[in-house]
């Protein structure tokens, strides 16, 4: 079940006097609960996004449950995924999901060629980016690569028209072997059914197009995977179909519908500390460095505090406002913090507390968050 503020405060109270907040603390019961909640929904259709977890005791846990197959958007994620697979001796299939530019797909060759049990695909933005890429980086063997249809995001990648006047001279490069294709529909709402049809058809349309062999089609994040695992077309073609919903893992405010869908348990929360206390409001010590920064800070829940509603957020506060008649946590004492978004709160930390059994089982570090200077050590 749901760990409540009083059964991880409890846990937290033999360490309160050493830890520093705001703090990352993570329920590895949950972590495994959702974790096998996603493999019962999708078995082998699931390649899940690894920008949510970012840590090698994260990752391990989804290799210890089978899952041999995901999405990284980062040198660092992929970094961390091929490690990690190395280090449990499992060959990891990866796809780097994000255009690299040609250093930076030199960079991540080199490092996929130290994991040689593990297989990396690459990102095609659009045709012109596979001619950037021939022209400047040369391969010993064709480069595998999935090709990013924009689906209506606008963000990254090229409409299927485009691919598909591409296809002859992509499909003759003796350089290139398409794998397959990937379609983020991030710009759909979980009930936008009609729009993630339309997104889907487009895909099997453009893939009928390509050479059935190993074929493999990627869509769908934490609000459209449930309409995708359904769509005819992808679960019945001559391809593999995958849906990557990352989040799932961890879970958060912005997922609830996946959470219903699923039975997620929330696996992560913020602690942090009251330092101020006003009419009407508390102030904590958890801001915009260390929640959520790219959502607005009403949308976290103090986990346990009906009555209290964040309000303003700067970069290292959060005032929370104090309805009238509402009890409040006093100056020092500490408040869990449920986050709209797990994603961008997890990139802001180096490290994070483990619960397991609502007992501190370690510590874990939180390999790829933020950036790398380099794209490769010096030599």
């Amino acid at each position: 079940m749901d760990l409540d503020r009083h059964t991880i405060a409890a846990a937290l109270a033999p360490q309160l006097h050493r830890l520093a907040t705001p703090a990352l603390v993570i329920d590895l019961d949950a972590v495994d609960h959702n974790i096998a909640a996603m493999r019962r929904r999708a078995g082998e259709r699931w390649r899940p996004h690894l920008k949510t977890l970012k840590s090698a005791a994260l990752i391990a846990r989804l290799l210890a449950a089978g899952v041999t197959r995901c999405k990284v958007a980062t040198l660092d994620e992929l970094d961390l995924a091929l490690g990690t697979a190395d280090h449990h001796g499992v060959g990891l299939d990866v796809l780097l999901a994000y255009p690299q530019h040609p250093d930076g797909l030199r960079a991540a060759l080199s490092r996929a060629a130290r994991s040689p049990a593990c297989r990396v695909h690459y990102l095609l933005d659009s045709p012109e980016h596979a001619a950037l890429l021939a022209y400047a980086v040369p391969f010993d063997r064709p480069l595998a690569v999935f090709l990013d249809v924009d689906l209506g995001m606008r963000r990254t990648g090229a409409p299927a028209a485009v691919w598909r006047a591409a296809l002859p001279a992509l499909l003759a490069d003796p350089g290139l072997r398409i794998a397959g294709l990937h379609g983020y529909e991030g710009h759909l709402e979980w009930d936008d059914r009609a729009g993630a049809a339309a997104a889907h058809d487009t895909l099997c349309t453009l893939a009928r197009e390509l050479p059935a062999t190993d074929l493999e089609i990627v869509t769908s994040g934490t609000h459209s995977y449930a309409a995708a695992l359904v769509h005819p077309g992808l679960a019945g073609g001559p391809w593999q179909h995958r849906v990557s919903p990352g989040t799932v893992v961890l879970a958060d405010l912005h997922s609830r519908a996946a959470m219903t869908d699923l039975g997620l348990r929330q696996a992560v929360v913020i602690a942090s500390r009251v330092i101020s206390t006003g009419a009407g409001r508390i102030t904590l010590d958890a801001g915009s460095k260390a929640l959520a920064p790219d959502r607005p800070p009403s949308s976290a829940r103090l986990l346990g505090w009906p009555g209290l509603t964040p309000s303003v957020r700067s970069e290292e506060h959060l005032v929370v406002a104090v309805a009238d008649d509402i009890e409040a946590p006093g100056l020092g004492e500490l408040v869990l913090l449920v986050p709209d978004h797990v994603c961008t709160s997890v990139n802001l930390y180096r490290h994070a507390l483990l619960l397991r059994g609502a007992v501190i089982v370690g510590e874990a570090a939180i390999e790829a968050s933020s950036r790398r200077l380099w794209l490769t050590e010096a030599t």
